[in-house]
């Protein structure tokens, strides 16, 4: 049995209807709305495609604020933003992008030792990440001016020593191959000489072959018919002896030509063989000069030893990146690794760093204007590019690996701890002495698995309380063979 809808029921529920609606739209608040406790303060922009008003404002995730308002400043964009947090004057604020659709959001940091801000005051420290393009733009370049590379790389030591062993290492590698350029340069034109010798000998001994064989096989026809002819005398009873006679003597006297001619082919054996054994000739230096022979096989020597010292040095590329969880940002690696021996390697990296470099400034101003205040001090803070560079040496002892060299721009040492047949690697970096109070000590664990990918977590910064963050990552690494059979599967495009 159908219920049915009576006009008092349809109005009573959308009665009940419009209410609910209203109490819902009294309960929804747009950011952080009229609290009593925020306030406004401005950061200046080169760039705010796609941040609209209204858009968040987090610290560390949290929303604090919105975005209030955007208006021109020049040629650039002023943005007020509304916060309900206490902020001091050494805050940051960055651009961040929540998700692949664009949407944007401004992520702050309140700051540590500065003097607390006001209403209407400014966020002077701005952190711009990096573009893919002007990423690649600076990989161009480093690719191009490696000798400014160089320069940078000398400039950056920060220790006498470690100068000094870059320098050794250089030095070694220049003479290493100015003796190879030497040595072919000199026995060059030598083992030319050989060759073209030992093909005029071959030349000669093949025509003296051919000759001997002409010759005996003349003899021995010639020896063949003075038999027959024999036999045929010796068979004849009833011939004329004078003719027999005239006959053996006329075999004779082939037969006696054909010895000459073995005689003469024999005597000129015998004086190659002579000037053979004195040393004469092409043939004769090269049996019996020593020296001659003794250069050829240290060529061959020294030739054989640098082939397997280049054969031997293996090629590592590997790839990581890092996100930090206090930051919300990514650090990515790229790393090559030359490793001449399994005891001992170079290795070379460029880091995009998501914090950067900043440096503090202070200006003191002094007045007599008594309606001021006698000492004005400003602070500023100066954020330099977040690219970074490293270039080390490192050397295994049993289970522990020590590194020392450039780290992210300064002079640095690190360690290594392999454990379970090394697919877990525990490591240690300190480096960055005078950017902090404290140096910069990065403590990590990284673990292999499917022998090309790798896990990793740990934590950055551990001496300077106001900058430790944890972060986790993952990357992949190839060797210079499995990069072979990766192009022999996939196919490398034509040039």
């Amino acid at each position: 049995m159908k219920e049915i809808l009576t006009p008092f029921k349809v109005g009573l529920v959308v009665l009940i209807g419009v209410a609910a609606f209203i109490y819902m739209v009294g309960q929804v608040r747009e950011g952080i709305g009229d609290d009593p406790s925020g306030y406004r303060v401005y950061c200046v922009f080169d760039d705010v495609s796609g941040l609209v008003e209204k858009s968040r404002v987090v610290i560390a995730g949290i929303n604090i604020g919105q975005i209030d308002k955007i208006e021109l400043d020049g040629e650039r964009a002023r943005v007020w933003v509304k916060v309900n947090t206490p902020l001091k004057s050494d805050a940051t604020v960055a651009k961040k992008q929540a998700s692949l659709l664009g949407e944007y959001y401004l992520a702050l940091t309140p700051g540590y030792k500065g003097t607390p801000l006001k209403d209407g005051d400014e966020i002077k420290r701005i952190l711009t990440d990096v573009a893919p393009a002007d990423l690649v733009n600076e990989l161009k370049v480093i690719a191009e001016n490696v000798r400014e590379i160089t320069g940078s790389v000398r400039a950056v030591i920060s220790s006498k020593d470690g100068e000094q062993k870059l320098a050794q290492i250089l030095d070694n590698i220049n003479g290493s191959v100015a003796e190879v350029n030497r040595m072919m340069g000199a026995n060059g034109p030598k083992v030319d000489r050989i060759v073209d010798n030992v093909t005029e000998v071959s030349e000669q001994a093949s025509g003296i072959t051919s000759d001997f064989r002409r010759d005996a096989k003349a003899v021995m026809a010639d020896v063949k018919a003075v038999t027959n002819e024999i036999r045929g005398i010796v068979g004849k009873n009833s011939g004329n002896v004078e003719e027999g006679f005239a006959s053996v003597k006329g075999a004779v006297s082939r037969l006696q030509s054909a010895m000459d001619k073995l005689d003469g082919t024999l005597d000129r054996t015998q004086s190659i063989a002579t000037k053979i054994d004195n040393g004469q000739g092409t043939i004769g230096r090269l049996v019996n000069d020593d020296k001659l022979i003794n250069g050829l096989t240290d060529v061959v020597d020294e030739s054989s030893r640098f082939i397997k010292k280049i054969t031997r040095l293996q090629t590592i590329v590997a790839l990581r990146s890092e996100y930090y969880l206090g930051e919300t940002a990514v650090k990515n690696y790229f790393s090559l690794k030359l490793q001449p021996k399994p005891d001992k390697y170079y290795m070379l990296q460029l880091i995009d760093d998501p914090r950067g470099r900043s440096m503090y400034r202070e200006t003191v101003t002094n007045t007599t204007d008594s309606t001021k205040n006698p000492v004005i001090r400003e602070q500023q803070t100066i954020t330099e590019d977040r690219f970074r560079f490293s270039l080390e040496y490192a050397k295994r002892f049993y289970f522990v690996t020590g590194r020392i060299g450039i780290i992210e721009n300064t002079g640095g040492l690190g360690l290594d701890v392999h454990l379970l047949d090394d697919d877990l690697e525990l490591s240690a970096d300190i480096f960055s002495f005078d950017d902090n109070v404290n140096p910069r000590i990065k403590m990590w664990g990284l673990y292999t698995f499917f022998t090309h990918l790798y896990v990793a977590a740990g934590i950055d910064d551990v001496w300077n309380a106001d900058q430790t963050d944890f972060f986790i990552g993952a990357g992949l690494s190839f060797d210079d063979e499995d990069l072979k059979a990766l192009l022999t599967t996939t196919g490398a495009p034509s040039l």
